[in-house]
Formats: structure tokens, sequence, C-alpha cells
């Protein structure tokens, strides 16, 4: 299992594709059937790698093919996790992939790899409210908390509770 230092004192611990996005991932095809997800290259996952408190995990398939991308956010920080905040997730689309799941599956390894390990109590997903159904099919529900974007529209925040301290 491939090991991610998070700080200098945590590490967690992968599945098998699961790694750190890369600067070298900035050149790889990327292609989403969602146009506004388009507007998102890898370039700017790669920035947004660079945040502190930040964290950018790629799922890599066959011949190192990436096949799905989330961004998260520790709050209040990295280094005292209490909630993880799911920023945005993708699925590469490109011709002949087949990839059904992957989301799911980048959930899963946020909850199981990241959410659990490290104590934290909750997972917030901010969703565009096409994808409220999806989100609620995985176990998530509404805060209540209700946002417009110029650009996304309405996005709903979502959370479930993975941890009972």
């Amino acid at each position: 299992m491939p090991v991610i230092r998070l700080t200098e004192n945590i590490s967690l611990r992968f599945p098998a594709g699961v790694r750190l996005m890369r600067r070298d991932d900035v050149g790889k095809p990327f292609f989403t059937r969602d146009s506004k997800m388009r507007a998102y290259s890898m370039k700017y996952f790669y920035e947004w790698s660079t945040e502190p408190d930040t964290l950018v995990l790629v799922l890599e398939g066959k011949g190192n093919v990436l096949t799905g991308v989330v961004v998260l956010r520790f709050v209040p920080d990295r280094n005292n996790p209490r909630s993880i905040v799911v920023e945005m997730l993708s699925r590469n689309q490109l011709q002949g992939m087949h990839n059904s799941g992957v989301g799911a599956e980048m959930i899963r390894i946020v909850e199981d790899y990241i959410a659990k390990p490290l104590g934290c109590s909750e997972i917030v997903i901010e969703a565009v409210e096409d994808l409220t159904d999806y989100y609620s099919s995985l176990g998530y529900s509404s805060t209540g908390k209700e946002e417009y974007d110029d650009f996304w529209g309405k996005v709903v925040y979502m959370k479930k509770i993975v941890s009972q301290e």
C-alpha cells in the first residue's frame, strides 16, 4: 500500500493506484463530459495541490492513466483535522474509458483512508445541485446550507458523520 506523508507526524496508507497529484500529471490527458468541469485543467488541480491544508489525490488505472481526481481541504488545518471538505471531484471520461464507479471509489477512499484514520468527525461535500441525489445515495445529507455561485449555480453543502468522538 502506498504511504502518503501528510505532515511531519502523520502518514496515511492508501490502496494501490492512489497517490498525490504531481507536476508531471499536468500534461496527462483528462476529459470530462461536464462542460463546467472542463474549465479546470490538470494544471489547475496541480496548483491547488500546493495550497496549505489542501490535498489533491489522483487515482491511476492501467498504463498510469488518471481515472479520477479529488480535491479536499482539512478543517481547521492538516495538523489537527476535525473535518474534511471535498471541494471538487472529477472522473476521466476520455473516449473508450470505462470508469463507472470512480467517483464513489474516490469518496470511499476519502472516508476510509483519510477521515477515519485521522479521527475526523465528518466529511462535507460542496455539491452542485444536480449531484445531490448521487451524494445522498452514498450516505450524505444536506446540511441546510446552500450558496449560489455565478459559475456553478446552486451549491448544496452535504455531510456524512464518519466518527463519533
